[in-house]
């Protein structure tokens, strides 16, 4: 009897002794990222730092119930971009609050020894934004120096190609990989749904896609990269991109009345706090109604040049919130451009309602404010 008692002591405590061990660190893994880097990096990864803050968006969509675990530094806050949901992030995660920044606007603002001093394994970084990107030779050779792994994300050179491949890397880095593949396939079904229709596109309209109306003089344009690859995916000719190749380009009035392009569309920076001061800065997002938005596009378009084009006149001059240019979340900008753009094909299409599904089904967070706008077809 006491042997066979003691056998089973010894047996839990053996048992006992093996679920508390620290559980073995995994395998490394291999990954390439969107600069076409093959990293190996150790797992589970437990410290790494964002470059720009609107990135936290990504990790919120990745890990709902944890998006800003093992974060240990960014280069810039949420607030810049999306203060709405930085407000949220905070209440919910109030953690959030200490993270420590690295910079400021600007990969000139970076401090690399800081960077070091917040001990990540991993940096993620955009493969071209407003931090450090791929062509940051210097403070690559340092980070790495110092053992600390970099991958590169995109979702603003080259958004139509590099978007799910960020997705799906982020998702395999992070331990999120279920959630990654949900979203991909819900990205990917709206795609599939504008794509298998574009065979019957008889005539492509000219587009002007005109950047941060009000807030830039006239008349910056997006061209190669960015939202601009959108209009031709959608059947658009984007007129800014056959003149001027690259990423952005300036026009003048005179461009725009002699183009006189069918389409209009700006991508609005301006915020309800400037409509209200009744600055000619168009405003999207937080706090503006589909009313106010209207409004605030009717009152930047009011200009002499504008009134003149046929777009203004015809009830073809739109506007959607600029921060898509660099979001995971730029298939509202696919639909509301393919919406648009060609009309007959795809007026069916509500990237208003694509957005809300967007926060409903994957985020931990609640959607504020108007995020598209058209002028009244009078």
């Amino acid at each position: 009897m006491m042997g066979s008692a003691l056998f089973r002591v010894t047996g839990a405590l053996l048992l006992a002794g093996i679920c508390l061990s620290p559980p073995a660190a995994a395998e490394p893994i291999q990954v390439t990222d969107l600069a076409g880097r093959v990293v190996e990096i150790d797992q589970p990864i437990e410290r790494f730092v964002l470059s720009e803050g609107r990135y936290v968006s990504v990790l919120a969509l990745l890990r709902p119930e944890t998006p800003v675990e093992g974060l240990v530094g960014m280069m810039s806050p949420l607030w810049w971009t999306q203060p709405d949901l930085e407000r949220q992030l905070f209440e919910k995660f109030p953690e959030a609050r200490d993270i420590p920044l690295f910079a400021s606007k600007s990969e000139h603002s970076v401090s690399v020894e800081k960077i070091i001093e917040l001990k990540p394994q991993l940096a993620i970084l955009g493969l071209s934004d407003h931090g450090p990107n791929a062509r940051s030779a210097e403070l690559i050779a340092q980070v790495e120096a110092a053992g600390v792994k970099i991958v590169f994300i995109d979702f603003r050179l080259d958004p139509l190609n590099n978007t799910i491949p960020s997705i799906e890397l982020l998702g395999k880095l992070l331990g999120a990989e279920e959630q990654a593949a949900r979203y991909i396939e819900f990205y990917r079904q709206r795609l599939a749904a504008i794509e298998k229709r574009i065979p019957e596109i008889t005539h492509r309209p000219t587009v002007f896609l005109q950047v941060h109306p009000g807030r830039r003089d006239c008349c910056w344009a997006m061209a190669e990269g960015m939202l601009g690859p959108f209009l031709t995916f959608v059947g658009g000719r984007n007129i800014a991109d056959e003149l001027a190749p690259g990423p952005t380009s300036q026009h003048t009035e005179e461009y725009l009345l002699t183009e006189n392009p069918d389409v209009w569309i700006g991508t609005a920076s301006g915020t309800v706090e400037e409509f209200q001061e009744g600055q000619n800065v168009v405003a999207l997002g937080v706090g503006m109604t589909r009313e106010t938005a209207q409004q605030s596009l009717a009152r930047y378009l009011s200009a002499p040049a504008f009134q003149a084009m046929g777009a203004v006149q015809n009830g073809r001059a739109h506007v959607i919130w600029h921060n898509f240019y660099n979001s995971p979340f730029n298939i509202v900008a696919v639909e509301a451009f393919a919406a648009w753009v060609q009309p007959e094909l795809f007026g069916e299409l509500d990237p208003d309602e694509t957005m809300r599904t967007i926060f409903r089904e994957f985020l931990p967070f609640d959607l504020n404010g108007t995020y598209t706008a058209s002028i009244p077809n009078e």
